[in-house]
Parts: C-alpha cells; sequence; structure tokens
C-alpha cells in the first residue's frame, strides 16, 4: 500500500476543489453570484431627422458573495444608433448617470451608488462601463439583490431626466450565508 504524507494529501485536497471551482465556473474568492441582463431600446425624443436615433441599452445587474462580503454592481452597455455618429451634447451632465442599489427583499434601501454617464454617452461611440460598485456587510437573513437605474437627460427635449428601469439581479438568499 502506498502511504502519503499529510502535506501531500493537504495539496491534493486544495487542487480537487481549485479544480473544481473552476469547472463550475465558481473562483474561491467568488463563491456565490447572482446576476440578471435586461436590455432596453429609447427613442432620442430631440431628434427627428431621416436617420433611426433609438439608443440600445443592456444592463448586467449582478450581487456577488464573498466570505462576508457582499459586492453589489452592473455593467452598462450601449449601441448608438445612426443619427448619434458626432460626438456633441446629446445628454445633459447634470441628469444623466446610473444608480447601483444595494436592495434587501421585503423593502429596505441599503446605499446608492451614483455614477456619471454624460461624458462617456456624449462621445458618440459605442461602448461601456462598469458603474460604482462597493460592498457591504449583511447579517445571514437578509436576501440582498442589486437594483440598477439609468437616468437619461436628452439635450433639447425640454423635459428632465427619462428614468429607465432595468431588471434587478437575483437575490442571494439568506440560506447561502
Amino acid at each position: 500500500m502506498l502511504s502519503t504524507s499529510p502535506a501531500r494529501r493537504l495539496a491534493a485536497v486544495l487542487v480537487a476543489a481549485f479544480v473544481t471551482a473552476a469547472a463550475t465556473g465558481m473562483s474561491p474568492a467568488h463563491a456565490a453570484e447572482r446576476c440578471k441582463v435586461s436590455s432596453k431600446t429609447v427613442d432620442n425624443p430631440a431628434y427627428s431627422g431621416p436617420w433611426p436615433d433609438n439608443w440600445s441599452f443592456t444592463v448586467k445587474a449582478c450581487v456577488t458573495e464573498s466570505g462576508a462580503n457582499i459586492r453589489h454592481w452592473a455593467t452598462i452597455s450601449w449601441d448608438l444608433p445612426a443619427a448619434s455618429t458626432q460626438p456633441g451634447l446629446i445628454f445633459h451632465p447634470t441628469g444623466t448617470n446610473a444608480e447601483v442599489t444595494a436592495m434587501v427583499t421585503g423593502g429596505g434601501l441599503a446605499v446608492t451608488r451614483r455614477t456619471d454617464l454624460a461624458e462617456r454617452l456624449n462621445k458618440a461611440k459605442d461602448g461601456s462601463v462598469t458603474p460604482a460598485s462597493y460592498s457591504s456587510h449583511w447579517p445571514g437573513r437578509y436576501r440582498v439583490y442589486t437594483d440598477v437605474i439609468l437616468f437619461l437627460d436628452w439635450n433639447g427635449d425640454g423635459k428632465g431626466p427619462q428614468k429607465l428601469h432595468f431588471a434587478p439581479s437575483p437575490a442571494l438568499p439568506g440560506s447561502a450565508r
């Protein structure tokens, strides 16, 4: 019978755990992650020319658990319409932003982080951004998720910011902590 030292057995267990985590798509640092992707197409109300003017936005809202830390984050991407090929003031800087909010199921706002998007959108290029994310600590009995709202303040439409609410991330179950 072949005998192995405790150090070799521990190394084999750690390698097996790492391979298992990698095969399932989970890294040891991110034991649980829940994401939801949703999209919306929005008409530019300030443009009435002959070219298509619908902007397409896609949001990936996520909540990730790593030990006792919960990270709330999102990725926002956009595709430009043919009518928006030149940089300029398409969106007002003061009213165009993304809000990423930590939420508790059953009600209760935790924390909201706001990220300015006007500068990026006004460059008239397809792109994406990961707004400010943050970590929090929650007792295990709470189910938490990430909510994302986009505010678009179109230049020249004579109105205030347009509010686009995207699908929130699924909640991390309380039993996962």
